[in-house]
């Protein structure tokens, strides 16, 4: 297979991105690999005709280049390392989730800055969602202020609730 860039030498590294359940792969040689900055610690910036994508692996293979501690982690029930985890972005049993705990939420907050999933929310329900969104998170901060014996900003804290939950007597 000819790389697609140069068209002359042969492709050598294989980039694969799958998204919105559709495939693209894109087959470079290595200097056209390198001259595009697709290596281990980067991924192909947004040019012509690449999309800009970072794989699951190449974010592994990149994430575990910053310590190598956690090499020796084997599940014993799958028999599965972290090396191979690593390099397929897949487990084997269900113990692994346990197992690679630290390193896959590691993983996820260096690849989404978040290890939460939020999701999507339809847009005629996004008010409401939002609305009941700042509710937990007032009533985590209420709680939070009463821990803390500041009743003042509990007691507004607690006002700003009764506020969204439409309340017109406090006492209620």
């Amino acid at each position: 297979m000819q790389c697609e860039v140069c068209k002359s030498a042969p492709a050598s590294v294989h980039l694969t991105d799958v998204s919105n359940n559709q495939k693209k792969e894109i087959h470079l040689c290595e200097n056209c690999a390198r001259d595009k900055g697709a290596t281990i610690k980067s991924y192909l910036n947004k040019d012509t005709n690449f999309p800009e994508f970072k794989t699951a692996q190449l974010m592994a293979a990149e994430f575990s280049e910053s310590g190598g501690e956690d090499e020796g982690l084997v599940c014993p029930t799958c028999g599965l390392s972290y090396r191979k985890f690593r390099s397929t972005g897949k487990f084997g049993c269900p113990d692994d989730y346990n197992l690679f705990t630290k390193q896959v939420v590691q993983l996820l907050e260096k690849i989404h800055h978040k290890v939460q999933h939020t999701g999507k929310v339809p847009g005629r329900a996004s008010s409401q969602m939002a609305v009941k969104k700042e509710l937990n998170q007032l009533r985590e901060e209420l709680k939070n202020a009463i821990e803390r014996e500041e009743y003042e900003k509990a007691a507004q804290i607690r006002d700003q609730i009764y506020t969204l939950e439409g309340r017109r007597d406090k006492r209620k």
